[in-house]
């Protein structure tokens, strides 16, 4: 199956925004701590001409969910991380054109690659790779992800 392509995963989160924003800014919070600094500079500089900066995060912290949901769902019976997964390796970031899409750092990434191997690259990483599509909308209150996790053969 040279050249072939097929969905393994799909995830959508949805993120009531005023929450999010209440959560956010507790002392503790876990997502102060779950987004890199260049997520949240981003998040700053888009406030300043639409929305507000917890709009921001909010869409990404939904593409983080919905990122989770979509790589989990290939590992069906597998152990997956759970609480101690640390979310700031899943980063939201966006191409020239902006649009985003996710980029995974280590060691996550390679937990990701490894288990996605495994299961379709029948353990050899040049059997194919994972392609990761985001879509982020915010509108009022709510905040969503869509993530479409996508399997390629080479």
């Amino acid at each position: 199956m040279t050249g072939s392509s097929f969905v393994f995963g799909v995830g959508i989160d949805v993120v009531d925004i005023p929450s999010f924003a209440e959560q956010l800014g507790m002392p503790g919070s876990r997502f102060a701590e779950s987004f890199t600094g260049a997520e949240r500079r981003t998040s700053a500089r888009q406030a300043q001409t639409s929305g507000n900066e917890a709009q921001h995060l909010a869409a990404r912290w939904a593409a983080k969910e919905a990122f989770y949901k979509a790589w989990t769902a290939a590992e069906a019976g597998d152990e997956i991380p759970g609480a101690s997964m640390d979310w700031s390796r899943i980063e939201v970031v966006k191409d020239r054109w902006g649009r985003p899409f996710i980029r995974l750092h280590e060691p996550l990434a390679s937990v990701v690659t490894g288990a996605l191997t495994r299961h379709f690259g029948g353990g050899a990483a040049d059997n194919g790779h994972a392609v990761w599509h985001l879509s982020l909308s915010h509108d009022g209150p709510v905040a969503q992800a869509f993530v479409v996790g996508e399997w390629r053969r080479m």
